[in-house]
């Protein structure tokens, strides 16, 4: 009984240990092929260590594979794959600080191949890298001391391999296949947006001809896969994470029309139909010239709201950074840009929704349709531009103090005390490296056309070494 009583407290237990956050190190990279230096899919990768259970990865049809391996020991990272060589690495992170941990990522990519002439077994057991903690350079490094002679033994062979056995080197296709590669990791972005225009402009021809049923069940469908994929490949660093980030965008406009099928019984296409009708029977005595033109005329204002949101996603991922972030009260410059561009969409629904339907409220959210979005951040993105282009009073420059230094996967985040408030900070890499805990930073602010400040230049104040 007693047993049975302490079994829930038991589980619940183990689901609050389960959802504390364990630091860890990231460790990722690409499994390739030594000699067309292509991504291997199918390989597995192992992380073993001692105490813990062995972690197993297989790498996707990008190569890539991703390990969170907690702090505190020694690890072997093996990578296999039927018919070729097995290769190994020592990780090693037991000296690493623990505020070091999460903020520290590892880049791992291995070469694979078959068996080679010559090779022995010593080579094959040997461990081809080893990374360590360095307190100096305080980050995982690779002890080429160890690793040096091994992989200059590893080329020797398999360039020897390459001049006997001429098939093995990249075709024309494999090597306009690492082209495309690298360059979907060098430009997933601007790719990414091209691969959803088209999208937009492939689903609108398709979802056009199907019926209403079929059309919800294939948006249902559309976003049941979008979910799955951002769920998938959101947290990886390959170039697979720009398809999440085009399945985010897809899933967000396939709800919308879902939604809109369901609640209102059509989208904005069809209610735009409806005024291209409205004026087609105004011109059903002129001539076929005239009507074909309000025909084009209409689909190019169709297509216009989508134009406009992907000029608003760039323009806030430009301004973001250095705009945005340097604002001080920023929460209140985004409210304003935000307000604007509500009100501008509210005039565009309600002057493209037909007048018999202008006073629903559902009416005039599906007449509005991107413009809900894409407007708000075209605001925002404005706002900011505006604000710190045209400074309307002379530099101030004020001390402030560093109160937090946080380290995320990326970069290093600045904090500093701004009457009272904490307010995070962008500038150089190289002035943020300086920084501690006890230094300040010398911020230049000016008050912009829209009333706030943007600080625009950052100098640190740093303590004398011999007062750290």
């Amino acid at each position: 009984m007693f047993l049975s009583l302490l079994r829930p407290v038991i589980l619940s237990g183990m689901l609050l240990a389960q959802a504390v956050p364990v630091q860890a190190i990231r460790v990722q990279g690409h499994a390739r092929d030594a000699f067309t230096r292509l991504p291997m899919t199918g390989v597995v990768v192992l992380l073993e260590g001692e105490g813990i259970r062995t972690e197993q990865r297989t790498t996707r049809i990008d190569g890539y594979y991703r390990f969170d391996v907690p702090a505190g020991r020694r690890y072997i990272i093996r990578f296999a794959k039927d018919g070729l060589v097995p290769r190994q690495v020592v990780f090693d992170v037991r000296d690493v600080p623990r505020e070091w941990v999460d903020a520290l990522e590892a880049a791992l990519d291995m070469r694979l191949f078959p068996p080679l002439e010559g090779m022995d077994s010593s080579l094959v057991n040997a461990s081809v890298g080893m990374a360590a903690w360095d307190p100096v350079a305080e980050n995982m490094i690779w002890d080429t001391a160890i690793s040096g002679p091994l992989i200059e033994r590893w080329n020797t062979l398999l360039a020897q391999h390459a001049e006997a056995h001429p098939e093995v080197r990249p075709t024309k296709i494999q090597h306009w296949a690492l082209r495309a590669f690298e360059l979907a990791r060098g430009y997933g972005v601007a790719l990414a947006f091209l691969l959803l225009g088209l999208l937009y402009f492939v689903a609108r021809k398709l979802l056009d001809r199907l019926g209403r049923t079929v059309r919800i069940t294939v948006l249902f469908v559309a976003l049941v896969g979008a979910g799955w994929l951002v769920v998938e490949l959101a947290h990886d660093a390959g170039p697979l994470r720009y398809v999440a980030f085009v399945a985010l965008v897809t899933g967000f406009a396939a709800l919308f029309h879902l939604v809109m099928e369901l609640w209102v019984g059509g989208t904005d296409d069809t209610m735009h139909e409806e005024v291209v009708l409205e004026e087609e029977v105004d011109l059903v005595d002129e001539d076929e010239h005239e009507v074909n033109e309000v025909r084009s005329q209409a689909r190019w204002k169709d297509h216009l709201p989508l134009v406009v949101f992907f000029a608003a996603l760039f323009t806030c991922m430009f301004e973001w950074r250095w705009g945005l972030e340097n604002t001080l009260n920023v929460w209140s410059l985004v409210g304003m840009g935000t307000a604007v561009g509500l009100v501008a969409a509210l005039v565009i629904a309600w002057s493209r929704t037909p007048a018999v339907v202008r006073w629903s409220p559902r009416k005039l959210l599906v007449g509005g349709g991107l413009w809900w979005g894409a407007l708000p951040l075209f605001g925002i993105a404005t706002a900011s531009f505006v604000n710190r282009s045209f400074p309307q009073t002379e530099e101030r420059c004020h001390t402030w103090p560093v109160v937090d230094l946080n380290w995320s996967r990326r970069s290093l985040n600045v904090y500093v005390s701004w009457d009272g408030e904490r307010e995070r900070l962008e500038m150089p890499t190289e002035v943020k490296e300086q920084l501690t805990t006890m230094d300040s930073l010398r911020c230049c602010t000016r008050t912009g056309l829209l009333g706030f400040e943007h600080v625009h230049r950052v100098e640190p104040v740093l303590m004398p070494e011999v007062q750290r």
